[in-house]
């Protein structure tokens, strides 16, 4: 394990040197004359998830730029290791793309003993999408108004907390881990099936703390369901500028951001990348666009796809090494 931890960034540098080799190669007509047809782009999870809804408004506005249909095909399953794979292993000519969320890239491959392919060398970068915190929230009943409070509530109730997320290896899993090794805390996980039921069971009291996407968490934190405490990005989210950041509230270093992007099979030609990193950019800063990504708790985000490969493979050890805190077992 730990050596996989030490070679995502090497793989993430070679994936990227191998696409360029193979788009050397490549003709200017290949960009100039793409796309031809219909492009597919698959989202790894089911229909009405984070990843699910920025796809099809992107995929939408894409179209438009590309003058080509953008078609959304939900592929779930294995966590997102089947519609991922699916692109993994796809024809490297621009028509079928990946968008997805931090997890099949960065968390999958220390989750799974098995990988039924390598994210970070059977996949090319093409743009970077939003970036996504979580939100530490507790049921209103829980006599915490302030970070400070539930921690100091935590540390005098040793193993009486428990927090919900929505599943094993989920964003909201490993903050929740990060904070319990910060902190020093004997806090429980309960894990659920999706961010849905564990929203249901933190407005029942029946878990106090609930670590949630923005997104999901805004509806309850306007009725005053559930309190929003702090947020886990290393600054605040302009969705919540009165709640303050981990980072900024005795947690210094701590950050768990989860992301969105877009992906190629390796070895699309880079004139191909480029025009499609372009078009994404373009959708991503448009003001209609950025603005619903900002009211949902996103930040919007885009650079050149030489730009986003330098950041995922910052990204790579920063997750790995999350995943070994929480000391998740590898699923067979």
């Amino acid at each position: 394990m730990n050596k996989l931890f030490g070679t995502l960034g090497l793989a993430l540098a070679v994936a990227a040197t191998s696409a360029a080799s193979a788009s050397s190669a490549a003709s200017p007509a290949d960009a100039q004359d793409y796309p031809s047809h219909a492009i597919r782009l698959i989202v790894p999870y089911s229909p009405g998830g984070p990843s699910d809804t920025q796809a099809r408004m992107i995929g939408q506005k894409l179209s438009e730029r590309l003058g080509q249909p953008v078609i959304v095909e939900n592929h779930a399953g294995g966590a997102g290791n089947i519609g991922a794979g699916l692109v993994a292993r796809a024809k490297p000519d621009g028509y079928t793309l990946l968008f997805c969320s931090t997890g099949p890239i960065m968390v999958n491959p220390h989750l799974f003993s098995k990988m039924p392919f390598d994210p970070l060398k059977d996949l090319a970068p093409v743009a970077l999408v939003s970036l996504a915190p979580s939100v530490l929230a507790v049921n209103p009943k829980v006599p915490a108004s302030n970070i400070g409070e539930l921690i100091a509530l935590i540390r005098a109730n040793p193993e009486k907390f428990s927090y919900a997320s929505g599943g094993e290896g989920t964003t909201q899993h490993l903050s929740g881990e990060l904070l319990k090794d910060m902190g020093g805390l004997k806090m429980r996980h309960i894990p659920y099936k999706g961010e849905a039921p564990a929203t249901v069971d933190a407005l029942g009291d029946h878990v106090p703390i609930i670590f949630t996407s923005v997104g999901t968490g805004l509806p309850n934190f306007k009725l005053g369901r559930l309190r929003p405490l702090a947020v886990t990005s290393a600054r605040r989210n302009p969705a919540l500028p009165d709640v303050p950041a981990l980072a900024e509230s005795g947690f210094p270093g701590y950050e768990v951001t989860a992301w969105q992007a877009v992906f190629a099979p390796a070895g699309t030609p880079s004139n191909i990348v480029d025009r499609l990193n372009v078009a994404v950019r373009s959708v991503v800063e448009s003001p209609d666009i950025s603005g619903k990504l900002m009211a949902e708790g996103n930040v919007p985000a885009g650079d050149s796809v030489q730009a986003v490969s330098a950041f995922l493979r910052k990204e790579a050890p920063h997750w790995a090494t999350l995943v070994k805190q929480a000391g998740v077992a590898p699923v067979n």
